[in-house]
């Protein structure tokens, strides 16, 4: 329900504060002042796009606030989905900045357009002449029916149902498509898996013979260098290690006779140790390396089949065939395995199907039980709504598929006069009989469900008199424990009001602002006069409001 409103700085609204309250409020104006303006302002915090030129000719950004209470409607998964604090009464606002870059929040939390879009769905029902378009949708009607019927949980269940089965039937058609695709590739899979089998592939083997082929292919080089370095070392006829001996037991003499050399003996010691090492490592090289050319031609064979294989399945490493080996190796498995899978899964999905029908017999049950009964709700507030002879009816039919709304869908038929053959709503029913069918509608709703905050734009269009009384009759009672909101131009409703509110405009200094004052009960006398007669309140016309509100 909407608490209170704050508009500042929207078109002609400079700053409007309005506290409302349950039951039927009437909101009523002259041609010209501003109704549609508020309906605009209220649009913005329930997450409509912004006109560009709202905020034209203002010097402060526009603010549109929006207090509701939430506790009856059970928005908790809402708030839980979008990670958003619960609270009731909770707060919707919109800014737009004067260069119209628009903001929006829940509870002063910055929000995105559709989420506050989301929620103001669940917040307040705008229903205007346009509206009653929907009515002539199937899906709305259908929709109508199981609202009505109270489906919401037999709903839950027939769509978890279709969901399930459609999952495992797509899974199925997925499994075949594969199947259809692995056999046709099956036979060069196999002489693939083979190939890569053959070469008795190993985790970093490229790496391994890479090495081994340096070293083949370096053999002679690498004995000279090491042979020679030991003879120039140790073995020579010139070896250093001969020369750095004799300076070692030169200083060893000295260093009894100058301290100084008792250092430099000890040095040159550890160089003649390290040199003698260096020696002995070389001589190790030049007996052990061997120059094998067969040994090369199988290792470069063997490199070279590796790359073969690489460019083959385009890949850089013998670790990306292993793993192209490993698919492979699945791929061919499946194959054989995939018959019993089918099976498997086939079942599987019968089960779902048989499922799935169970929930749709129960769901066309429910409809079919309810249908009556709505339509014999409908035909006596059709009456009421001062069309006694309407005849309606609602065909449910089946669909060639079924779809989130079920596996059926609601013809509706409608003629508004005795003895007129039955047609669609949508070909033979006028736009005021529409909204009265569509307030009709919304009246059992009530009765059933907590709806949202109903707003009526001037649904009363082409009624007047008698039926006029009738329709805010209904209003009446559709408000009880609902929060109606009825923006009309027709005196016979507003009479039905538990609160009145009047959309007026003032020109000062060339300036035209919209305000919005609720009305006490001799200015709402003297409003209904005026609707009534017009600006000149006579006697008789102030006579005909008073009667109006001892209704």
């Amino acid at each position: 329900m909407l608490r209170s409103l704050s508009v500042k700085n929207y078109a002609l609204i400079r700053n409007l504060q309005l506290s409302l309250d349950s039951g039927l409020l009437i909101i009523t104006g002259e041609t010209g002042a501003g109704k549609s303006i508020l309906l605009g302002a209220l649009g913005l915090v329930l997450g409509e796009r912004a006109e560009s030129n709202v905020v034209e000719g203002q010097e402060n950004k526009c603010v549109v606030e929006g207090v509701f209470d939430i506790s009856a409607y059970g928005l908790e998964s809402f708030f839980n989905e979008n990670e958003l604090d619960y609270e009731s009464p909770c707060i919707l606002r919109r800014e737009i900045s004067i260069q119209g870059k628009s903001r929006a929040f829940i509870n002063d939390t910055p929000v995105s357009l559709a989420q506050l879009k989301e929620l103001g769905e669940n917040l307040i029902d705008i229903h205007s002449q346009h509206e009653t378009l929907s009515l002539k949708d199937r899906r709305y009607q259908v929709q109508l029916l199981d609202t009505f019927a109270g489906n919401e949980g037999i709903l839950g269940k027939y769509r978890e149902a279709l969901h399930q089965e459609k999952a495992l039937r797509m899974q199925l058609n997925e499994l075949i498509r594969q199947e259809a695709e692995w056999r046709a590739e099956y036979d060069y899979n196999s002489f693939l898996l083979h190939e890569l089998k053959e070469a008795n592939l190993k985790s970093g083997e490229e790496a391994e013979l890479e090495e081994q082929q340096r070293l083949l292919e370096h053999a002679s080089e690498i004995v000279k260098t090491a042979f020679e370095g030991a003879e120039s070392l140790r073995n020579g006829e010139d070896a250093a290690y001969a020369k750095l001996k004799d300076l070692e037991n030169a200083l060893r003499q000295q260093s009894a006779n100058d301290p100084r050399f008792v250092s430099l003996f000890e040095r040159v010691k550890s160089l003649g140790i390290e040199m003698d090492d260096i020696a002995s490592e070389l001589e190790k090289i030049a007996d052990t390396t061997v120059s094998d050319n067969a040994r090369l031609e199988q290792i470069t064979e063997r490199i070279d089949m590796l790359f073969t294989l690489q460019k083959k399945h385009r890949l850089d490493s013998s670790e990306a065939l292993l793993a192209k080996q490993f698919e492979l190796e699945d791929k061919t498995a499946k194959v054989d395995s995939i018959e019993e899978e089918k099976v498997s899964l086939q079942k599987r999905c019968d089960e779902a199907a048989k499922a799935l029908e169970d929930q749709i017999a129960i769901l066309r049950k429910a409809r079919n039980e309810a249908l009556p009964r709505l339509l014999k709700k409908l035909k006596e507030l059709l009456a009421e709504a001062g069309m006694p002879h309407a005849q309606v009816e609602m065909r449910i039919t089946p669909l060639e598929q079924a779809g989130e709304d079920g596996p059926d869908q609601v013809n509706m038929y409608f003629s508004s006069n005795p003895g007129a053959l039955m047609q669609p709503l949508n070909k033979v029913a006028s736009g005021g009989e529409l909204s009265r069918v569509m307030l009709c509608f919304k009246s059992i709703l009530a009765a059933s469900k907590s709806l949202p905050t109903l707003i009526f734009d001037e649904i009363d269009t082409g009624i007047s008199g008698e039926v006029a009384a009738k329709v805010g009759r209904m209003m009446k009672t559709m408000a009880k424990g609902h929060q109606v909101i009825s923006i009309t131009h027709l005196p016979q409703i507003a009479g039905f009001g538990d609160l009145h509110y009047q959309v007026y405009k003032t020109i000062e200094k060339g300036s035209t602002q919209t305000f919005m004052k609720h009305l006490s009960k001799e200015e709402r006398i003297q409003e209904l006069a005026r609707m009534l007669s017009g600006d000149r309140l006579s006697d008789s016309a102030l006579a005909n409001a008073r009667e109006l509100l001892a209704q």
